[in-house]
Parts: C-alpha cells; structure tokens; sequence
C-alpha cells in the first residue's frame, strides 16, 4: 500500500452511535483530495462499545487504524498516540462529534500545500451549540488575541490541519489539557497559523461531557503556559 501522504487523527469517548456516518464521511472527505491517506481512532477508554466496532471495521478498511486507552486519559493524551503513530506529512485532528464538516480537509489542505500557511484552524462561526458554551468560546478566544496577538477567533475548535514539522513540535507539548492551546503553542513557536470558516451542526448523538470545571483547568493550564512561554523556541 502507498505510503499516506494525509493522516486524519480523530480522539473519541463514548462515540458508538456516531462512529458509522463519522467513518463513512471523514473517508468520503479525505478521498476528495486525490491524496493516499490513513485515518487513526484513538479510543479513549471508552465503555459503550466504540472499540468494538472499531475493530471489526478496521478489517474491511484498510486505512483505518484503531488505537485504545485501556482507560480515559483525556484528549491531550489521545493526541499523543494518534500524532505518534501518524505517518503523513499532513496532519488533521477531528473531533468524533460529527459537528464540524469533514469536506473542509481538502481546502485545508490546499492553504498548507501552498505554503499559506503551517496550521490551519476551523472557525465555527456560526457555531450551533449552548448559548452559555458558545460565550464562554467568545470570551476564551478574545483573552487569547488580547494577552497573546494569537490571529484566530477559534482556536479551540477540534478541526486542524498542519504540517509534519508543526506536530513534530508540539508533541514535547502534549501533557496536561495543553491539547486545546496548540494553535497558540505553535503560533509562539515561530509557525505560521490561520484559519478557515468550517461548518458546524448541532450534536445528533450523545451529548457534550464538558462541565464548568473545564473553565477552570483552562484557566490554571493557562497560567502555566503564561510562565513557560517567553521560554519557547522552535
């Protein structure tokens, strides 16, 4: 098989109902761009049968690869394995939700291939989640351009793309929650970051596991970050 030049990392926890159509459209998605491809789930300890189908699905798909967490260890963590075991020289992460619209990995990648950019970030906006969810993204997102000139107005959306260099370089970064700044650690790298408008659905299956205390632990990895950044090199 043809060594794959795209690698589409999708991090899930309890997943199951979504899994088929999110397959289904991320293959659908990453054929589009003419380009060989892989696409690596990292099961994250999930309970409700994820794992399971990913199994059985892997063996008629070849270019899919399951990856598990014997238990939840969080989303930075799933970016860990899938980015370690990616083989492309373009790198996507999305999230299993089905919120945000696959089909933006093809001009994604046009912007990386052109040299517009080393990351490209989605941008939700006309987000369909919560009121109180979607304030609170606002806010986060305005703190960051204010305290750090970080150029996007999203940059906690699930949905990248960037180049083997930039994953590269984060990798050293991926401990913690750090796994919703790395738009951030990047552009303070040295990298060229951007953004492109993706489309976004409210949520079919499931609900979001996010509470309030998630502020709170963006705040205090904030801080850290705060302290450690003056100190980055690429």
């Amino acid at each position: 098989m043809e060594p794959p030049t795209l690698s589409l990392i999708v991090p899930l926890h309890n997943e199951r109902a979504n899994l088929p159509e999110l397959v289904r459209r991320c293959a659908c998605a990453l054929d589009a761009t003419g380009q060989p491809w892989e696409m690596i789930l990292v099961d994250d300890g999930s309970e409700d049968g994820s794992w399971e189908y990913l199994q059985r699905v892997q063996i008629s798909e070849p270019q899919l690869i399951a990856l598990r967490h014997a238990e939840k260890r969080g989303k930075t963590a799933a970016y860990h394995t899938g980015f370690s075991a990616a083989r492309g020289e373009y790198l996507f992460t999305i999230d299993a939700d089905l919120q945000e619209n696959p089909e933006a990995v093809a001009p994604m990648l046009r912007i990386l291939q052109s040299g517009g950019a080393d990351m490209v970030v989605g941008w939700r906006r006309r987000r369909r989640d919560p009121f109180l969810k979607v304030w609170a993204s606002r806010v986060f997102n305005l703190g960051l351009r204010l305290l750090f000139g970080l150029p996007l107005h999203d940059a906690n959306c699930g949905f990248k793309g960037m180049r083997r260099k930039v994953v590269q370089s984060l990798i050293p970064w991926l401990e913690r929650d750090y796994h919703r700044y790395l738009p951030l650690i990047a552009y303070r790298l040295g990298y060229q970051v951007a953004e492109l408008e993706v489309q976004h659905r409210p949520r079919v299956y499931g609900g979001s596991r996010y509470g309030w205390e998630r502020y709170g632990r963006a705040v205090a990895d904030l801080w850290t970050l705060w302290r450690r950044l003056p100190k980055m090199r690429r």
